[in-house]
């Protein structure tokens, strides 16, 4: 990839965007940039070297599978976002793995060894990542709160007015989501059984709540999503 693009590829990362000119041209001289395509997979465990992803472009569910051999959606990582080791967090990734879910994903990844370099040299840029990793801390707060305080109908309108809140689409009858997710991986990310997950989707869809199809939710009014 030229020198160029991956210069604005990072200059419109909002991780980067307080960084000078000569900072982010310090960080693209180390940086790797990846594409890849639907249906891929990183490896955490194969990584000997302690990776960090940033998401340029796309979508990517982190997984990890249990000792019965079933996969486990911990997080839907979305463009701007960041993913893999990361040892401050105090959390084991090395079983996780990721699975492009967009037809493409652009990705910049250093190795932890590299970015700590970089934050010791540049200050600022530590600063912007603390602030960062404070963000997906407190979204993990906020859904362990809701695995020991909601029951499964809550998470699940929680989930959907969190999805409706990042990624829908103003349209004349409330807003509309893409739908990339099966009744199997909802359920996944909240902590429920698929047959549970169809019963509570089909309730909404009685209620006037939601309208949903394979591939589009339709969500009128957001705010019965938080009754």
């Amino acid at each position: 990839m030229q020198k160029e693009i991956k210069y604005w590829y990072l200059r419109n990362y909002d991780l980067f965007e307080n960084l000078s000119k000569e900072q982010i041209h310090d960080l693209s001289d180390i940086a790797r940039f990846v594409r890849m395509k639907k249906g891929q997979t990183i490896y955490f465990a194969n990584d000997e070297s302690k990776r960090l992803y940033f998401l340029i472009n796309g979508k990517i569910k982190i997984s990890e599978v249990d000792r019965l051999g079933n996969e486990m959606i911990k997080d839907i990582i979305l463009t701007g976002d960041m993913f893999g080791e990361i040892p401050i967090t105090g959390l084991q990734t090395s079983q996780e793995f990721a699975e492009i879910l967009s037809s493409e994903v652009i990705l910049c990844t250093f190795t932890m060894d590299q970015f700590e370099k970089l934050m010791e040299k540049h200050p600022n840029l530590a600063l912007s990542f603390s602030k960062k990793m404070g963000e997906k801390l407190r979204r993990l707060e906020h859904r362990y709160a809701n695995l020991v305080f909601k029951d499964v109908k809550a998470r699940l309108k929680d989930f959907l007015m969190d999805w409706a809140n990042k990624e829908g689409k103003p349209v004349e009858d409330g807003l509309v989501i893409k739908n990339y997710l099966t009744h199997n991986e909802i359920a996944s990310l909240i902590s429920s059984s698929r047959q549970t997950v169809t019963t509570l989707i089909n309730e909404l869809k009685e209620e006037g709540v939601i309208a949903y199809s394979r591939s589009l939710i339709t969500i009128p009014n957001i705010g019965a999503l938080a009754a």
